[in-house]
């Protein structure tokens, strides 16, 4: 071993979660290093930040610096449902309601964002190492997990920690080894998209455009800025599987896609489509996310659709939650368990309540009501307006009082939360007697990323 480091935290990966649990840590005056596989700046998809995001950026001082460089995104422009004729719903509305002064989102360049946040991490004391790769995870007599070797420069290297956390994306570098992932079998997409250099705006110009497309999928349109489009399509894996067995390549997807739309294709010059890059969205969760001296955020945790832009917002959160509970544990041992049981419930509650609606938004026949109706029920909103609910489900506002308020020792709640979800547990297995819920595989320790 060439170099042998012993820190507080050791976090693999400096994506937004990664970036944001040691930032937050090290700003609590904890010894965090991370370790980053990859040299930023580097491309991302993920473009489009959703109004929950707002207070955990002003938490890390960069609200002014976004507003500064980023596209405003103001609401959400939808042609979904048994209406023919396209509907919004402004952000501003959900903030208000809470009495917030945040009235707007950003769309970003994935690049930039994330290493603004990695160095913002930098910036606040955590120490940063580039182009390292993990390559092992260690463990002491008793199982717990004490920190990794890695590689870096054709050397390789030790990091011991109290706690390792997982922020290492779709490749879940501990949580493939650590624990049991469950894959949501209804939830197996594709993502086809591409990038426009010219488009004409939506009325509301900062706006993300939603589109149910007729015969499956939907199509996404982002304004990064006033001359540069992203857009997407995103379908069943197997529906574009059967279309390239057919003959058709990706283009002629993309490009039927486009055609059918009655938003997109009004967006952009069809024939202008540039170069495609495609990723698999397969929505996951991890049977838990910690164990002995580890904790997981990000897509490490669980991965949900990319509907509602949720994913930065989702792992964010989870980091901001599990840097919370690791400084409890971390300034008394004797509060980890507690406060990682906390964490874990909090998280995942947010993830059941987020996929739970996506579910229910897939079907594009109902009525506008009945999804404004379903997602205020949801998200357990105090106000009487669907309307308000709606938008403060999908951008994430609606979870804000529990990641802002979120106390790692609050025993009541977590004992609460537990036993919600032994309920919700003994309904599913009653429901399907498979002792899971319907249309979710279970990936068992030690097998690859991609199902």
């Amino acid at each position: 071993m060439s170099r042998t480091e012993n820190v507080d935290v050791v976090v693999v990966g400096g994506g937004p979660a990664g970036s944001t649990a040691a930032g937050l840590l090290a700003k609590a005056g904890h010894e965090v290093l991370v370790l980053e596989r990859e040299t930023f700046p580097r491309y991302h998809i993920g473009e489009s930040m959703v109004s929950g995001m707002a207070p955990l950026m002003e938490e890390l001082g960069l609200v002014a610096e976004l507003d500064a460089r980023f596209q405003h995104k103001s609401g959400i422009t939808l042609r979904w449902g048994k209406d023919p004729e396209p509907w919004r719903s402004d952000f501003s509305a959900a903030f208000s309601s809470t009495g917030s002064h945040f009235t707007h989102a950003w769309h970003v360049t994935r690049s930039e964002f994330d290493e603004l946040l990695l160095d913002n991490a930098r910036s606040l004391g955590a120490k940063v190492h580039e182009a390292a790769q993990v390559t092992e995870v260690l463990k002491d007599e008793s199982g717990r997990t004490t920190g990794v070797v890695y590689t870096q420069g054709g050397e390789t290297h030790r990091a011991t920690a109290r706690f390792v956390v997982d922020a290492s994306g779709q490749g879940r570098l501990l949580t493939r080894r650590l624990t049991q992932t469950s894959w949501q079998e209804d939830l197996r997409n594709v993502a086809v998209w591409s990038y426009f250099d010219s488009y004409t705006p939506l009325d509301h110009k900062d706006d993300i455009l939603v589109e149910a497309i007729e015969g499956g999928g939907w199509v996404w349109g982002i304004p990064l800025s006033d001359t540069r489009l992203s857009m997407g399509y995103v379908l069943p894996v197997d529906k574009l599987t059967e279309e390239t067995r057919a003959g058709r390549t990706q283009r002629d997807v993309f490009l039927d896609c486009l055609r059918r739309s009655n938003l997109a294709k009004t967006m952009v010059d069809v024939e202008a489509l540039g170069e495609l890059s495609t990723t698999r969205d397969w929505s996951h969760v991890c049977d838990t996310f910690h164990g002995p001296g580890w904790v997981a955020v990000g897509d490490s945790a669980a991965f949900i659709d990319p509907l509602f832009s949720s994913g930065v917002w989702l792992g964010t959160s989870g980091a901001w939650l599990a840097a919370r509970a690791l400084d409890a544990a971390l300034r008394d041992e004797d509060r980890e368990e507690a406060s990682l049981q906390h964490f874990d419930a909090v998280y995942r509650q947010l993830f059941q309540d987020i996929l739970a609606y996506v579910r229910f938004f897939m079907d594009p026949t109902r009525l506008r009501e009945e999804y404004e109706e379903r997602a205020r029920e949801i998200g357990n909103m105090v106000t009487q307006s669907s309307r308000v609910g709606f938008i403060s489900m999908i951008s994430g506002v609606s979870a804000v009082a529990d990641v802002v308020d979120f106390d790692p020792m609050n025993v009541e709640e977590v004992e609460d939360l537990m036993q919600e979800w032994d309920e919700q547990a003994s309904g599913s297995r009653e429901a399907d007697g498979a002792g899971r819920g319907p249309g979710v595989a279970t990936v068992p320790q030690g097998t690859p990323a991609t199902p």
